[in-house]
């Protein structure tokens, strides 16, 4: 992919539509995909402006985009959060009694959740499209969210940010599931 293809932040400017792919710009049209105040954004929390930059300087060395999903596995594994995907991806009673061996655990799912949407959204934003592995992680790391925000609702029912979480999440869902992606 020749360089001209590749949209890249300005650090002084950060953020913005015009430094994004113009399919980017089409399909995440709301203004909180441009937010990196809003935690419900996918690069407004701290792991997914962690997750952009990280990609944005990959993406500076690595201009062709093969191997995003294990420049992605790798990153996180550097954050040594160690959630143990393979046990708790597809046995959701594995997974509730992992989260309630530890309070942190809660946080490091989450925070891996948001890691993999930010990695996608971002090669969207800096590319225009997001490799089929990569997209296929994003649309289970939203679904493990969404069951993220109906178990938090269920322990915190006064959680006022509850129902904006979960909009903020179905909305990035269908972006993803959008043709264009498939």
């Amino acid at each position: 992919m020749p360089k001209s293809d590749l949209y890249f932040d300005d650090e002084d400017e950060g953020l913005a539509r015009e430094t994004s792919h113009p399919g980017f710009v089409a399909l995440a049209a709301d203004d909180f995909y441009y937010d990196v105040t809003d935690d419900f954004s996918p690069f407004g929390s701290d792991d997914g402006h962690d997750a952009l930059s990280a990609l944005q300087q990959w993406y500076r060395r690595n201009k062709s985009g093969r191997g995003i999903v294990r420049f992605m596995n790798g990153f996180l594994a550097d954050w040594g959060l160690d959630v143990p995907w393979d046990r708790i991806r597809s046995d959701l009673d594995a997974r509730t009694e992992w989260l309630d061996e530890d309070g942190l655990h809660e946080r490091f799912f989450q925070g891996e959740c948001r890691a993999i949407v930010a990695t996608a959204f971002g090669q969207l934003k800096i590319a225009g499209r997001i490799d089929a592995q990569l997209l296929g992680l994003a649309k289970a790391a939203l679904a493990d969210q969404l069951w993220l925000n109906a178990r938090a609702r269920v322990k915190h029912p006064d959680w006022e940010y509850a129902d904006q979480e979960r909009a903020r999440l179905e909305q990035m869902l269908a972006v993803l599931n959008q043709p264009a992606l498939a």
